[in-house]
């Protein structure tokens, strides 16, 4: 709404004001002068009734051409000002009734989609039900059912056990933190009760294997080569293991049997309140000294195993012992040497983290300990036997 000039040039300008769906009149002030019209009498038509042209109905700033009279000058105008008037409306009352049924059209649109939402929801919302309906059942069920059951003892012993083994590792490797004068209590206690056994073991061991390799190269003559089969043999499986299987027995079951009678008399608990760690009083130490004494012992075994071969094949079936000591240098290397220590480590070190969680994990008294210290054993034999069987295939593969 406001008001908007007339085509006309000034002095004869008209004032007037129109809006849309209402007629308002035009007030024009003639003057004596003549006036002259903008548009060109070519774009106008005929002349109407009234002696006027009459503009178009898109023409909004039509005017009139010059006439006799002052009321035909006002009839022109507001004739003028009329049809603009309509022709707007017309234009405006199209455009809006496009606006509607768009609108109308969107409307209904909208009205689908949002049926089917709804359909859609209450769909899922009904499944979701059901599924909580049937987690809440699973749950309840699941519950009860945890409360009588308990998981098996060998299983959660075994976790407990590698959790230690990974504890020894971060303690002695990554943060060097080790108790020394525990270990070497510890060094000394397994070394001394270890080594008799061991050397012993190993000898008869050695006579045995004497035995027959003497009896069976005998006869095809091939009496040479003894003391490199010996000597491969002794280092490469049966001094390891041997001493291994010793040290599990003599060492791994005391071991299991000191740390369960300390977790059933509560002493561990007490190392806690006092603000001492189990795995760094107890543990870490018995772990390094088995590490360390298991290669030591197995090289003193060898070297005995090797004199009580040499021995018996020159007092029984007449052998050279410079025969055998050649062929065994001969055949040995340096690398059967480091293998056979590489896997006493890995021995000591297995035998003493079992032992040492099987111990800590030790309920039920006095019987809990006798079984304990039986389960340690009979674990350890069997993972020597396993750890061997992993560490031969990965080093003789090469």
């Amino acid at each position: 709404r406001g008001h908007r000039a007339s085509p006309l040039d000034p002095p004869q300008r008209v004032h007037g004001m129109a809006t849309l769906g209402m007629r308002v009149p035009v007030v024009a002030r003639a003057r004596a002068e003549p006036i002259v019209p903008r548009v060109s009498s070519a774009r106008l038509p005929g002349p109407s009734m009234f002696g006027c042209f009459k503009p178009r109905p898109d023409d909004v700033g039509a005017a009139c051409v010059r006439l006799p009279r002052r009321e035909a000058r006002r009839t022109c105008l507001t004739g003028s000002v009329e049809g603009t008037g309509r022709g707007l409306t017309r234009g405006w009352t199209s455009v809006a009734r496009a606006a509607a049924g768009d609108a109308t059209a969107a409307g209904d649109d909208q009205a689908d989609k949002a049926v089917v939402a709804v359909t859609k929801y209450e769909g899922s919302s009904e499944l979701a039900t059901q599924l909580e309906a049937a987690g809440d059942a699973v749950a309840e069920y699941l519950n009860e059912a945890l409360k009588t059951w308990e998981p098996p003892k060998f299983l959660w012993r075994t976790l407990y056990t590698l959790l230690l083994l990974g504890l020894v590792v971060k303690r002695v490797v990554w943060q060097r933190k080790l108790n020394m004068q525990q270990t070497l209590q510890q060094i000394a206690r397994v070394g001394p009760d270890t080594l008799g056994v061991a050397m012993l073991t190993s000898s008869f061991v050695g006579m045995v294997f004497t035995i027959q390799f003497c009896k069976e190269f005998s006869k095809v003559g091939l009496t040479r080569v003894i003391g490199g089969l010996l000597g491969l043999a002794f280092t490469r499986e049966l001094t390891p293991v041997i001493c291994a299987i010793v040290l599990a027995g003599r060492v791994g079951s005391a071991i299991a049997a000191e740390l369960g009678t300390m977790q059933v008399s509560e002493q561990v608990d007490q190392l806690r309140t006092l603000g001492s760690d189990p795995v760094d009083y107890l543990v870490a130490p018995r772990v390094v000294a088995c590490a360390i004494s298991l290669p030591i012992l197995s090289l003193l075994s060898f070297s005995i195993g090797m004199a009580a071969s040499i021995l018996l094949a020159d007092l029984r079936y007449g052998i050279s012992p410079n025969a055998i000591i050649d062929s065994a240098a001969k055949y040995l290397e340096a690398g059967d040497i480091s293998i056979m220590c590489f896997k006493a480590l890995a021995f000591g070190a297995v035998i003493a983290v079992i032992s040492c969680g099987w111990g800590q994990t030790t309920t039920g008294g006095a019987k809990g300990v006798g079984e304990s210290t039986t389960a340690s054993v009979v674990i350890s034999l069997v993972a020597i036997f396993v750890v061997d069987f992993f560490i031969s295939l990965t080093w003789f593969q090469r």
